[in-house]
Formats: structure tokens, sequence, C-alpha cells
């Protein structure tokens, strides 16, 4: 017999809930784990397969992110618990 909390898990393991958690996190939490300036130059966009894509104004944003790559996926692990499973971030902007 299933427990309501395992009918729970499975039902939003199904409906991809806890993905869309996920993302939401990462976005309402953006400015915490990259700084204000950073923020105001870049935005997540997406979540899938463990890759985050995130958006930049400019080339020079998009360099400045991929330095600190590192570190970011390092302190979003560390603030953000449910977020644990990404892997990299992959980085597009408009020229």
């Amino acid at each position: 017999m299933k427990t309501i909390g395992g009918i729970i898990d499975e039902l939003s393991k199904k409906k991809g809930i806890f993905s869309e958690i996920k993302v939401r996190t990462i976005f309402s939490r953006w400015e915490s784990v990259v700084g204000s300036l950073l923020a105001e130059k870049t935005k997540p966009v997406s979540l899938n397969r463990g890759v985050l894509t995130v958006w930049c104004s400019e080339s020079i944003w998009a360099s400045e992110l991929k330095f600190y790559t590192k570190d970011i996926l390092t302190k979003m692990k560390e603030q953000l618990q449910d977020v644990r499973d990404i892997r990299s971030i992959k980085i597009v902007y408009k020229e």
C-alpha cells in the first residue's frame, strides 16, 4: 500500500511540478546568487537536464558570467538546497 506522501511524490514528478519549482526558485533568487550588477545584465531563462541557460544583454556580461560560472554553480548549491542538480551554465546573448 502506498503512503499519501508517496502518491504525492509520484504525481508531482509525473507532472513536472518539482522541475517548475526549481526553475522558479532560481529565477527568484538569481540576484542573491550573482549580485545586483550581474543580475541587471543577465537573466536565467530555462533549466533543462541539468543545464541552466542564462541570457546576457551584451558579450562583456557573457564573458563575466563565463568567468564566474564555477563560483555561481557552487553558490547555487549552497544557497538553493532544492537546485543541486545543475551541472553547467549555457550562456546566450544577442549581438
